[in-house]
């Protein structure tokens, strides 16, 4: 629901007056709390926005235009009853106010009341026929009732309704990247590009949206498209921690270790505290056979997340790798702690107790990994029943 709250942020700035009031003129020194209450909010200082409305409201007590801002105010710091109150407010004082109805059924959405939502909205529209913003609520309401009940698909009210709005406002980005998302889910991967080329000729520097399209690519299966939208991510922000994390995945994917290393240790840097970067970091030393190094990026990655059980067996893989065998026993032994059920630590444990001849735990472990019916471990499955049946089978 934030990217309904974001929208509904900029169009406050842009245009509230482009609601149908009532002919209630407020003081002169209410409009300008109430501006200096916008210039707030859009700084996203919610408290002295609300404190400016609110001053508003004490000058001039039908003001529709600063109880709406406030209602906007509770929205965004999901305060949806307060939210409630202040838009049917709003209402109250003047039944043309489309604005009103526009946030109020946002804030339904919010709460989840997806069919409240969509009648609001509805009359917003009715309202204010050119409201953009309305439409775009609109078309996230089907979007939910779509997830709710996949069996009644709404997605083609949801186009309908986004593109409406990107003919409204041409440059409204988030209505793009909601369309380029929709149509990637449903596989239609030629609009979606066209939609997240629109959003970023809207903000050619949005990092999240340069991402968002090399993802696709990958789904595309265009590696090449994929990291030269990677690079222009890294290009515009050098400091973005996510971009340069993505390309050191594309580089993984594609075995560049070399390359996925120094993309990864960037992270590092970036976000001293990174879990995940810490064991890439580890992963692909362990791949490389740089076994010290491995140790001691996958060791940081648990020290910054002792529940980390991935690090925690890829740090038994680098002590059996560095012919520390009890070690290892010892390293996943702890990981099955923090997760009983990790499949591949019961595996190559299983295989471990069998190796150094203690075949009770051999077959314990086997046996419960056995009984996991992991799919993408077929092969190791056999080999753990072969195991198993020769020494008489599961307990």
């Amino acid at each position: 629901m934030k990217k309904i709250i974001f929208i509904i942020v900029l169009a406050l700035a842009a245009g509230p007056a482009l609601a149908k009031k009532k002919p209630v003129m407020p003081s002169e020194r209410a409009v300008y709390h109430n501006n200096q209450g916008i210039s707030y909010l859009n700084m996203n200082d919610l408290d002295r926005a609300e404190f400016e409305f609110k001053t508003a409201i004490e000058l001039s007590p039908d003001y529709a235009e600063a109880y709406n801002n406030i209602g906007v105010v509770y929205k965004t710091k999901g305060q949806f009853e307060q939210a409630v109150i202040y838009f049917k407010r709003v209402i109250e004082i003047d039944k043309n106010y489309a604005s009103a109805y526009n946030h109020l059924g946002a804030t339904y959405l919010a709460q989840g009341k997806v069919d409240e939502a969509i009648k609001k909205i509805n009359k917003a529209i009715r309202k204010q026929p050119t409201s953009a913003d309305a439409y775009y609520n609109l078309a996230v309401c089907y979007l939910e009732k779509t997830r709710r009940d996949p069996s009644k698909s709404y997605v083609k009210f949801s186009e309908a309704y986004f593109k409406k709005a990107t003919e409204l406002n041409p440059n409204l980005k988030i209505v793009h990247t909601e369309l380029a998302q929709m149509y990637r889910t449903l596989g239609d991967y030629e609009h979606a590009v066209i939609r997240y080329r629109l959003a970023l000729e809207d903000d050619p520097h949005d990092i999240s949206t340069w991402l968002k399209l090399g993802n696709l690519y990958l789904e595309m299966k265009e590696p090449f498209k994929a990291q030269n939208t990677f690079l222009k991510a890294v290009e515009i922000n050098p400091d973005s921690a996510e971009a340069h994390q993505q390309l050191g995945l594309f580089y993984h994917n594609e075995g560049r270790n070399e390359d996925s290393l120094t993309e990864f240790e960037e992270v590092i840097k970036l976000q001293p505290i990174s879990e995940a970067a810490y064991y890439k970091v580890g992963t692909i030393n362990l791949n490389m056979g740089n076994y010290e190094k491995a140790m001691a990026s996958l060791k940081q990655a648990m020290e910054i997340n002792p529940n980390f059980a991935d690090a925690s067996y890829n740090l038994g893989l680098v002590y059996i790798k560095s012919g520390q065998t009890n070690e290892a026993i010892r390293q996943w032994e702890h990981t099955l702690i923090i997760d009983s059920k990790h499949a591949r630590t019961l595996y190559n444990l299983g295989n471990t107790y069998n190796y150094v001849g203690e075949k009770k735990k051999s077959a314990e472990k086997l046996c419960k990994f056995i009984s996991l019916g992991v799919k993408e471990l077929v092969a190791e499955t056999e080999t753990a029943k072969r195991i198993v049946l020769s020494g008489g089978g599961c307990p």
